[in-house]
């Protein structure tokens, strides 16, 4: 059966494959204007360094829509070390401060998010689908609303499409001023169109956990992404 025309131009799946005692890297780059050579020398010197530490990419989703955030990143990257001490092994480096500090000539910012992988999980990026990531900053006096929030919306989020598909609890970050504090939570959602948190904000469940949203947090981003070179 002949496919849609939309769909010969999109790319295969992605499979990322993640082990429990890895450590799941997320990077989302805001490239700066004019600094290309700048980007292409960094990864030149640095990736070589990273990948004798077992340092490997597993995946991509580009950013196609800024719905809520002042950063403006261009996609989040998967990659994913070995282990903690791997990682830890290769920031300790006494060359790597020299080689970080190059960062801001290619990057308005960059931003390096760390989560120690609980249980062996397999992700597909779909290129058929839609993912929505929320990058959450959780407010201190009420730490559990957002978390009830999520419980509460899912069941309404899976008749409608979605998917909850990881959870980064606790993420250590890294920015090129090393001045942001981490968010609570980047939550990546799959989502068979795009429409579905539309038709979800509208649900019984919606309406009555919204409200933990809010005093869940402090501060969110929320961006709409696919895989890499989809015809969309």
């Amino acid at each position: 059966m002949a496919q849609p025309a939309a769909a010969q131009g999109d790319p295969a799946p992605v499979t990322v494959e993640l082990r429990k005692g890895e450590v799941l890297q997320v990077i989302a780059p805001e490239a700066r204007e004019g600094g290309l050579e700048a980007r292409r020398d960094y990864y030149r010197d640095v990736i070589p360094i990273a990948e004798n530490y077992g340092f490997r990419r597993l995946g991509q989703l580009d950013v196609e829509q800024k719905v809520v955030g002042e950063f403006d990143p261009g996609a989040f990257i998967f990659f994913s070390w070995p282990s903690a001490a791997n990682a830890q092994a290769f920031l300790d480096r006494p060359d790597l401060p020299e080689i970080r500090a190059r960062r801001s000539d290619g990057w308005s910012e960059l931003k390096i998010f760390d989560d120690l992988v609980e249980e062996d999980t397999t992700l597909i990026l779909d290129p058929n689908k839609d993912y929505s990531i929320v990058v959450a900053w959780f407010d201190p006096a009420n730490p559990g609303d957002y978390t009830r929030y999520l419980e509460g919306i899912e069941p309404a989020v899976e008749r409608e499409g979605g998917r909850f598909i990881y959870k980064m609890r606790n993420p250590t970050l890294e920015t090129n001023a090393n001045a942001e504090v981490a968010p609570g939570q980047i939550t990546f959602v799959e989502w068979a169109d795009r429409e579905g948190f539309a038709r979800v904000q509208k649900t019984p469940e919606y309406l009555a956990h919204r409200s933990y949203f809010a005093s869940g947090t402090t501060r969110f981003e929320f961006y709409w992404l696919g895989v890499t070179g989809r015809d969309r």
